[in-house]
């Protein structure tokens, strides 16, 4: 390569120059990094691979450092800068590497991580496919998109990463590529919740710990889980919820989803009545919400939450047919302060809030989405 090249050369135009100086006639890919960029001075590191001539197999890597200054309007070419590597016998690169890789990783743990080399002709085609992405229909744009989301690492990207990935898009983007995320996350966790709910099985605690996670379940009538479990001395509740409406805490107790009848019919009295694992229950609650209201100065001076008045949800059994549902309804109706929610009833109220999501993202003319409506 002569010393001096023209000002106007390009950086690729420099990289073009390092393989033509380059006489070995068995050359075949050919990998560049620039190390140091302008605007006075390049470094640029360039991995020759040497092909064998008897099969055009990979013989060996050369490495070479070349370092360009700007000067009198022309770029310099220092060969007294520069310097030449190879990867065979004795294997200068792979010592370097080797002293490279232990010297960074003990002074630099943070930094430490994976290299990986990509050709020219491979970057090309992503450049390519950027140029072509505007020309092309929103369908198939999802679709490259989709693809390249299976493909990412979590391993390998931060919270910051993803961020800074969607600061320039534009806000419409943005909010639908947030409800469909969502939309996503909810659904796979409604299908958990629906097949904890079809086994009559399932114990208690998996139950409370997948709704203690998904807590959108319970709907928008509810605005905070609290993490709190313990209020009084002796008891430890399932749920304690902030209502939506008035700020004002609620009980709610999880059960299991088993298929016995909720109520009982009476025939002598054409009436129902609650069965033993309802009435059981029912009595807890009850001591629970006697317990909270007793202590309810001594919560509002350590936690300012006020439980005046503090209502309990009951999360029990399933449905039944017409009738029995009829008859919950009747039920709740005469409690007082106390109302029995069944698993498919909580299941609705799922299946709601995903309903809201899907209407944000199919309705071509929504109002703007209002995150404030939906819970947690």
């Amino acid at each position: 390569m002569t010393s001096e090249q023209p000002a106007d050369l390009t950086l690729d135009d420099l990289k073009v120059k390092i393989r033509e100086t380059n006489k070995n006639p068995n050359i075949g890919k050919t990998h560049h990094v620039v190390l140091k960029d302008g605007p006075r001075a390049y470094r640029i590191a360039t991995i020759f691979e040497i092909l064998d001539p008897a099969n055009n197999t990979l013989h060996h890597l050369s490495l070479r450092l070349d370092s360009f200054d700007h000067v009198k309007n022309k770029w310099a070419h220092k060969p007294d800068r520069s310097i030449r590597l190879e990867g065979k016998e004795p294997n200068e690169i792979a010592s370097l590497s080797k002293f490279l890789r232990a010297i960074l990783d003990e002074h630099y743990p943070q930094e430490a991580g994976d290299i990986h080399v990509v050709t020219a002709a491979t970057y090309k085609n992503v450049e390519d496919i950027i140029k072509v992405i505007p020309q092309i229909n929103s369908k198939d744009r999802l679709q490259i998109l989709q693809r390249l989301l299976h493909n990412l690492d979590r391993s390998s990207l931060d919270a910051d990463e993803f961020i800074a990935a969607f600061e320039q898009s534009s806000e419409e983007v943005l909010r639908n590529i947030a409800i469909a995320s969502r939309l996503v996350e909810y659904r796979k966790a409604y299908q958990v919740f629906s097949d904890l709910v079809s086994n009559p099985d399932t114990p208690e605690p998996k139950i409370q710990k997948h709704l203690e996670q998904n807590a959108w379940i319970f709907g928008s009538e509810y605005s905070e889980l609290l993490n709190r479990r313990a209020w009084t001395r002796d008891d430890r509740l399932d749920f304690m919820l902030r209502r939506t409406v008035d700020g004002f805490l609620e009980i709610v107790e999880i059960k299991t989803p088993f298929k016995e009848a909720l109520l009982r019919y009476d025939s002598s009295h054409d009436s129902y009545f609650p069965s033993a694992k309802l009435s059981a229950v029912i009595g807890q609650v009850i001591r629970y919400i006697e317990e909270v209201e007793r202590d309810r100065d001594s919560i509002l001076a350590k936690d300012g939450s006020d439980t005046l008045k503090i209502r309990a949800r009951i999360i029990i059994g399933r449905d039944g047919d017409t009738e029995h549902q009829n008859a919950l309804r009747n039920f709740n109706a005469h409690l007082h302060r106390i109302e029995i929610y069944t698993f498919d009833q909580l299941l609705r109220v799922g299946k709601r809030v995903l309903d809201i999501f899907q209407e944000q993202i199919t309705q071509d003319d929504e109002p703007p989405f209002d995150e404030d409506n939906i819970p947690f």
